[in-house]
């Protein structure tokens, strides 16, 4: 670049006016130029080979140099070009450094060769305003008298400036001041100094330091400047005399009082500073010689105190007169008047005295309770002898008059031993002389204790955290309360409070030491089975009555790594490898698989890392440790093997770790022929066992496998006929089978959540429906019985809801205290038969009490919500409300309330797929001759709300091209709707939103970048030609589909055939009333919906009971190995426990009355046993 570009328009004016320069004075020899100091490195000055007239072509050849006189190299030659430009940055101050010198000349010599030639040159360094002025001293310090006259002239430091002429110091300026200002000097060598001019006279007493900048300016364009502090400080003079803060003062002082005693401190001050306002006190001329042997004052502080006995019969008042001096040069002094009056005394005490006084009284004595007489006496007289008794007004006591001088001592305040558990009383009496006189009396009151105080816990919640597999018997945590009772009061029993939690007592997974409260666990939990455990201790006292109160106890369990990872993706049957087929000309970067693990322990424990145990060639694939991507890290080449042998292990966080592998054989195909020839071996690869063929076969011989079966279960069913007994009724018993079974939903009355989910019985229909799985190895009793054995009622009538299942939908997120419904019984007694009062049975669910969700108002049954419910944590809850009338004895009925969250659209979209980091742009590559309608990628979101708001559509939010990509809507594919031209871009932008179906609607955004990619092979169509003989209805494909459908057809006729045999009824027997035990299937089955009354909300769940038509149902899928037995027992019979039926042995869990109105006509009563082998 020509250096010459680099000069300013400036600084060409200097380089043309000393050319011009050099042509007038030629005649010299010397070669004159001008520049300005600080100028840029490389910066040129002059062309000296024109200024010269010299030849560029020959000053290599002849060797020309340019020698600097200074001690740096500030200028060199530009041997190429003949120029002088700037080799190290000009400092006219350093270079120059007298302010003197009007100039500052760089000389130099040119020397050339080939002949010898010298030239003188000589640079001018032009000054320019490039130093702001300073100061030698930052600040500069005056001491100043306040007597200072006014117009006193004070010398200050000058500014310097290393800049000369115009840019060097051209004025001064000082700071706003009301006392000072300055006035510019100008030296001989024409420097500026400043002196600072008093302009107003100093007080110090009002201002003692004046601070002020002084600014120096100087002249250049732009203007520099430069700033000093001038700190003036003040000093003193003795202008003001000492004053007190009264003139006179009148003080009080009582007879005998004792020598030494102060009697006042008299106050003068001094707005001088150091000698000037140092104070001495005396007496005055004018005080007495008597007034001076009474009293003594200190000269320094002014201490006037008592030299001698003050007695008030001989003196009453003393004057007197003192004087305040400083110790100022000239001494200045104030004064002042005192008067001192003589006040007479009181000298003789009050006295007091206890008459009758009871040491212990019990913490809960009636108020007004009479405990001390006291009496009080003076000798004085007049109001010396007036005596005026109190106590301490903090005390529950309190003083009544009972006569002259007598007063009692009643309890006034209810009294707490545990608070106080003793009271020291002082009796205080004072007389109303001056100075009054007192005297006391102190009696001790002990508090007897009675157990008024309930236990208590530090606090009213305890979370224990317990690591899960934990050994039983293991101590979580010492629960202890405080009684502040004494004796037998004080000491407690702690129990569990028992709750039955998901069918388990509580006692038998803990047990409380009832003597110290500490809290052990009886079994090893497991933390992916149960997280939390919620229930109540109590601690009770031995009093009398006994007192008690509980807490809360909050079991977290804590998870441990003892789960490892499971690889869900890629899918493999246990222990085999996955194979995959890649084509071989896959791009660098492109996706190959994804490995997927998951593992069931807690967040922490269950991230999930991925790493290469094996990988036959490490520079090939590349795993993403956080989303277990595999990809190719290059394309493949003719030395890589066909088949690739991948170990992936996937270790989660937990300490020590777990981990799963995968292996994965990928074989990578050709996607282009060389020739048609070549498609010759194509045809070898079709092997009977090929993948379709492979899972037809597959598909039928399981088929055919099912069918065997079935046709033996069903012939085994058959043939099989219970024998009836002769001493009993007929009876029959099937077991519940242990496959999934759907029911339909009915209603229960209960108060038992564990049999209600359980079983279901309706009344009108005659069903009992089993609604949820069954435990293993359990058995239940499900029975009729006449009237005559059931139960019997002494009321007239009892308390009737208007229906018996109430079912009340919610709005999640909604307002705390909002009422839900208004549940109304009838009752048709009179008076306080008929007065009913609600209240909620206490039933927890998941850990959490009902009467901590809702609330009901004992008087009218309005039911209220007490906290805001969300639908993605809580669905439903199911509960029993019970009204009771207030009759002897009170007759109850309960309803079963049914609450339905109902969702609102509250949670947004999550894009599960394709995965990417928060906010990140998801990166795809495709080949770029991909075919029309193939699928580039599909995204996937998932809605936590119910289905009907959480069914996600697609739509493209962005699309560069709408001729190149489509969407599917509802399933999220993107496929090409045709293939790529040479006109497409190469990058494709896609955002694609995601939207829920609820109101108002909420929606999630995927950004995919799209790269295409080019691919060794012409075209994938040339390969279309091929897949025509693998055609899927192809020679033994068909015959396998045929075969498939073929067992599948008698596979369902075979089903149907054998539901229409199982469900015909059998005849009832003419001997007794009939009796049906049967035991419900465990395969898919669907049944009727009915009603139950019953405790138990497990047992509805399960079965489902319909008298009308003599079905057991079941209504939910029966856990494996569970057996119930479900019995009808006829009118005479009833139900034992020594009964000689097969169930007589089994334990009798609930009973549920049901009236059966159609087929016993309202005369049988109908009770439903469930019975627990």
């Amino acid at each position: 670049m020509d250096r010459s570009k680099n000069v300013h328009p400036w600084r060409r004016r200097y380089v043309t006016a000393c050319l011009l320069f050099c042509i007038l004075g030629s005649a010299s020899a010397i070669t004159h130029y001008s520049i300005p100091e600080e100028m840029e490195i490389g910066s040129v000055v002059a062309n000296l080979a024109a200024d010269l007239n010299l030849d560029v072509k020959t000053l290599n050849r002849r060797k020309m140099r340019l020698d600097n006189f200074a001690n740096k190299r500030y200028l060199e030659l530009n041997k190429d070009t003949g120029e002088i430009f700037i080799f190290e940055r000009i400092d006219r101050e350093y270079l120059c450094s007298s302010k003197s010198a009007t100039t500052c000349v760089l000389k130099l010599d040119a020397t050339i060769e080939n002949p010898i030639r010298i030239f003188n040159i000589e640079v001018e360094i032009l000054d320019i305003n490039d130093n702001a002025p300073h100061f030698r001293r930052d600040t500069i310090h005056l001491d100043i008298s306040e007597s200072t006259p006014v117009s006193e002239r004070f010398s200050l430091n000058n500014a310097v400036d290393p800049d000369i002429g115009s840019n060097s110091i051209k004025t001064y300026y000082l700071s706003e001041s009301d006392h000072f200002n300055i006035e510019i000097q100008t030296g001989r060598d024409g420097s500026k100094f400043a002196d600072l001019i008093l302009k107003k006279t100093l007080d110090r007493e009002k201002q003692n330091v004046h601070d002020l900048i002084l600014t120096a300016v100087d002249g250049g364009i732009p203007a520099r400047s430069g700033t000093a502090s001038i700190v003036v400080r003040v000093l003193d003079t003795n202008d003001n005399a000492p004053h007190f803060d009264k003139d006179s003062y009148t003080i009080n002082l009582s007879e005998n009082s004792p020598i030494g005693s102060l009697v006042v401190k008299l106050n003068a001050t001094d707005l001088d500073e150091g000698s000037n306002a140092d104070i001495t006190y005396l007496f005055s001329l004018y005080t007495s010689e008597k007034t001076q042997q009474t009293f003594t004052l200190n000269a320094d502080t002014g201490e006037i105190r008592v030299k001698d006995m003050v007695n008030y019969e001989d003196f009453k008042i003393y004057d007197m007169e003192i004087i305040a001096k400083d110790k100022g040069a000239n001494s200045l002094s104030g004064q002042c008047k005192l008067t001192i009056l003589i006040t007479d005394m009181n000298d003789n005490h009050p006295e007091i005295s206890v008459k009758s006084f009871q040491s212990t009284i019990k913490e809960n004595v009636e108020l007004d309770t009479v405990i001390a007489v006291v009496s009080v006496n003076d000798k004085d007289s007049g109001e010396n002898g007036v005596i005026d008794i109190i106590i301490n007004e903090n005390l529950p006591f309190a003083l009544r008059e009972s006569s002259d001088n007598y007063y009692e001592l009643i309890v006034s305040k209810p009294l707490d031993r545990e608070k106080v558990p003793e009271y020291d009383i002082t009796f205080t009496v004072t007389d109303r002389g001056t100075p009054q006189l007192s005297d006391n009396e102190t009696i001790t009151v002990e508090l007897l204790d009675v157990n008024d105080n309930v236990p208590r816990f530090n606090q009213t919640f305890f979370t224990i955290p317990v690591m899960e597999n934990n050994a039983p018997g293991a101590l979580l945590a010492c629960l202890t309360a405080i009684d502040p009772d004494l004796h037998e009061n004080q000491y407690l029993v702690y129990f569990i409070i028992e709750r039955d939690i998901a069918n388990t007592s509580m006692s038998m997974l803990f047990s409380i030491n009832p003597e110290n409260g500490n809290l052990y666990a009886l079994k090893t939990f497991d933390y992916e089975i149960e997280k939390e455990f919620l229930f109540h201790i109590e601690a009770r006292d031995s009093g009398v009555p006994p007192l008690s109160s509980n807490v809360t106890v909050h079991i977290i369990i804590m998870d441990q790594n003892d789960n490892t990872p499971v690889i869900v993706s890629p899918w493999r049957a246990h222990g085999s490898v996955v194979e995959e087929k890649i084509p071989r000309n896959t791009d660098k970067g492109s996706l190959i698989a994804k490995v997927i693990a998951i593992d069931t322990d807690s967040v922490h424990n269950s991230r999930i890392t991925y790493q290469f145990l094996q990988n036959t060639d490490a520079t090939l694939f590349s795993l993403d440790q956080y989303n277990g991507e595999i990809r190719t890290m290059r394309m493949f080449s003719y030395r890589d093997a066909r088949h690739q042998r991948l170990v992936v292990i996937a270790k989660d966080n937990g300490e020590p770790a777990l981990s799963a592998t995968v292996t994965i054989k990928l074989s990578t195909v050709e996607t282009a022929m060389k020739s048609y020839s070549d498609m010759t071996e194509v045809p070898l690869e079709y092997d009977i066992f090929s993948d379709i063929n492979l899972y037809l076969v597959i598909g039928l011989g399981s088929v055919s496998f099912l069918l065997l079966i079935t046709i033996l279960v069903t012939i085994v069913l058959k043939c099989q006929k219970p024998k009836p007994s002769k001493s009993a009724p007929p009876s029959r018993n099937s077991v519940a089978s242990e496959r999934n079974s759907t029911f339909a939903d009915s209603t229960l009355v209960s108060n038992d959540a564990y049999w209600y989910s359980l079983f279901l019985a309706e009344t009108r229909k005659g069903k009992l429906v089993v609604r949820q799985p069954v435990p293993k190895g359990q058995r239940y009793i499900v029975s009729s019985l006449p009237r005559s054995t059931g139960l019997t009622e002494t009321s007239d009538s009892a308390a009737s809801t208007l229906q018996t299942f109430f079912t009340i939908p919610v709005m999640e997120n909604n307002s705390p205290g909002a009422l839900l419904a208004c549940l109304t019984a009838l009752d048709p007694d009179l008076h306080e038969n008929q007065y009913l009062v609600y209240f909620i049975i206490e039933k927890d669910i998941a850990n959490t009490s009902m009467s901590m969700l809702f609330s009901i108002n004992p008087e009218n049954g309005n039911l209220y919500a007490l906290k805001t419910f969300d639908y993605e944590i809580e669905k439903e809850f199911l509960f029993h409300i019970e009204a009771r009338d207030s009759g002897v004895p009170p007759l109850s009925s309960n309803v079963t309330v049914h609450i339905i969250i109902i969702d609102q659209n509250d949670n947004t979209p999550v894009i599960v797929s394709p995965w990417r980091a928060h906010g990140t742009v998801v990166e795809e590559k495709i080949p770029r001759n991909t075919d029309k309608g193939s699928l580039v990628a599909k995204v996937i979101a998932i809605d936590t709300d119910s289905v009907h708001n959480s069914r996600i559509t697609y739509q493209f939010l962005q699309n560069m091209d709408a001729t190149l990509f489509s969407l599917d809507q509802y399933n999220g594919e993107i496929r090409t709707m045709r293939m790529f031209s040479y006109r497409d871009a190469r990058h494709q932008r896609l955002v694609v939103i995601a939207k829920d179906n609820g109101e108002p609607a909420l929606s999630a955004t995927v950004t995919i970048k799209l790269s295409t990619v080019e691919t060794a092979m012409k075209s994938y169509s040339d390969m279309t030609e091929v897949p025509l003989e693998y055609d899927i209805f192809a020679g033994y494909n068909l015959y396998l589909v045929i075969g498939l459908g073929s067992v599948s057809f008698l596979l369902l006729i075979t089903i149907l055939v054998t539901i229409v045999l199982k469900c015909e009824k059998p005849k009832p027997s003419k001997s007794a009333p009939p009796s049906r035990n049967s035991v419900a299937s465990e395969r898919n089955s669907t049944f009727a919906d009915s009603t139950l009354v019953s405790n138990d909300a497990y047992w509805y769940s399960l079965f489902l009971a319909e008298t009308r038509k003599g079905k057991l149902v079941v209504r939910q899928p029966v856990p494996k190995g569970q057996r119930y037995i479900v019995s009808s027992i006829p009118r005479g019979t009833g139900i034992t426990d020594t009964s000689d039926s097969a169930a007589s042995t089994l334990q009798v869990r609930q009973v549920c009355i049901l009236y059966d109105k159609h087929k016993l006509h309202n005369q049988t009563l109908l009770r439903l046993l469930f019975i627990r082998l």
